[in-house]
């Protein structure tokens, strides 16, 4: 009897698989073949699921999305009584997925350092996945305000930038803190 495959759930483990090797080694280092290699399948396998290295990304980058909104760390932050305390909770999240959060952004800036910007203008390969931060942060924080959401993944995005290169001298928390009052002032206007 020929085994049943889920198609589905057997793309989803070769985005998992793949997550590391495009982290470590950045998405210009690496091939096709060296990508199904690494992950223990056949090219032929890696083409029927990915019909290019540049789909597999896209794919991949939202794939990891959707498990950076995990339910669980967003019910943690929901549950928070303030403002305040649900902004520094987020942080208190983003500590945890330090280091995921690190190789998530090396790795975006490769593709897009290899894309080159007017590539990246006239494909816009992840507003989906940035609105779905976005929409995120509007749900866990419980605010409306579109451009705040922007600003605030901004913000978050440029601690995890400053801590690659300036390590623990970036404090998370006291980050969290500062954003947390700002915001606050920023409503209460």
């Amino acid at each position: 009897m020929p085994k049943i495959v889920d198609r589905a759930q057997y793309r989803q483990e070769l985005l998992s698989k793949c997550f590391n090797l495009f982290a470590q080694q950045g998405y210009g280092s690496v091939t096709m073949r060296q990508i199904a290699q690494e992950i223990g399948v056949s090219t032929g396998t890696l083409y029927h699921y990915f019909p290019s290295k540049e789909s597999l990304f896209e794919q991949l980058v939202e794939y990891i999305s959707c498990q950076d909104t995990d339910e669980q760390n967003l019910a943690e932050i929901r549950q928070m009584p303030t403002l305040q305390a649900r902004i520094e909770t987020m942080f208190a999240v983003i500590t945890r997925q330090e280091e995921y959060l690190m190789h998530q952004t090396l790795m975006l800036v490769d593709f897009c350092r290899h894309q080159g910007r007017e590539e990246i203008n006239r494909h816009q390969y992840f507003s989906p996945v940035a609105e779905r931060y976005e929409q995120a942060i509007l749900d866990c924080l419980g605010i409306q305000d579109e451009v705040l959401a922007r600003a605030i993944a901004t913000f978050i995005e440029g601690v995890i930038i400053r801590r690659l290169y300036l390590g623990d001298r970036i404090d998370i928390t006291e980050q969290a803190q500062m954003l947390g009052q700002m915001v606050v002032a920023y409503l209460k206007k």
